[in-house]
């Protein structure tokens, strides 16, 4: 069984009744990525269209914005993400840390060059597949200790009501298969382009992960730019 999913207007719900969060927000959409590019598309931006929907996000989260700190993965389109989804808040001049830990270097990788091997090799879905359902797989570390340690992190820096951290797809999946116990994610329910995990935190301190569907894309692989160098 997969968690419970909301949505957005659920998770604001959820806000408003003094609920704090972790909102780990998936990039905006992206061109397709090199699957060679050792730095996992480090330089890509997001489209026009995800310029777009990530300052929607923001618009719709602008209500708590006196209430939300921003943390983001270092390449450029959570980078990117994260400041449009601040400026729709209305927060241009938000201070947003960049953490090697939410992108390449996450606590879900041991060794890049071996995880790019494996995406190639056995191609990206059906790895995570893997990954998910036994918690180990070439190139990364445990899955349920990386999201103990991610979680941990993340923690440290809830300081208020919401923290909105700009991250990626996998890491997404894989953090609320672990919380959960739940069946691994596949293509067909995969964690859309701004999608999220939530993290719910109760009066009382009780958690809750829940996914985010935020309904703003139906997208869950890059688009074609009409770049020649576009692969994947």
């Amino acid at each position: 069984m997969l968690p419970q999913e909301l949505t957005l207007e659920e998770f604001k719900a959820e806000l408003k009744k003094g609920v704090r969060a972790v909102l780990q927000v998936r990039h905006a959409e992206r061109p397709k990525m090199d699957p060679d590019d050792p730095s996992f598309g480090d330089a890509l931006p997001i489209t026009e269209e995800g310029c777009r929907t990530a300052r929607l996000l923001g618009e719709e989260l602008k209500d708590f914005r006196y209430a939300t700190d921003f943390v983001s993965s270092p390449l450029r389109r959570t980078t990117m993400t994260a400041e449009l989804v601040a400026a729709g808040m209305g927060l241009a001049a938000a201070k947003i840390e960049e953490a090697p830990c939410l992108g390449n270097e996450s606590f879900y990788y041991r060794d890049t060059a071996q995880v790019l091997e494996v995406f190639k090799v056995e191609n990206f879905f059906p790895a995570c597949k893997t990954y998910m359902e036994t918690g180990i797989l070439p190139g990364f570390n445990d899955l349920y200790a990386a999201s103990d340690a991610l979680e941990n992190w993340l923690d440290s820096r809830h300081r208020r009501q919401l923290l909105v951290a700009a991250t990626h797809d996998l890491y997404i999946a894989a953090f609320l298969c672990a919380k959960n116990r739940s069946e691994p994610y596949v293509p067909e329910n995969w964690v859309r382009f701004l999608d999220a995990a939530a993290t719910l935190i109760d009066p009382d301190g009780k958690r809750r992960y829940v996914m985010v569907r935020t309904g703003l894309s139906t997208g869950i692989v890059g688009v074609p730019t009409g770049n020649p160098n576009d692969r994947a």
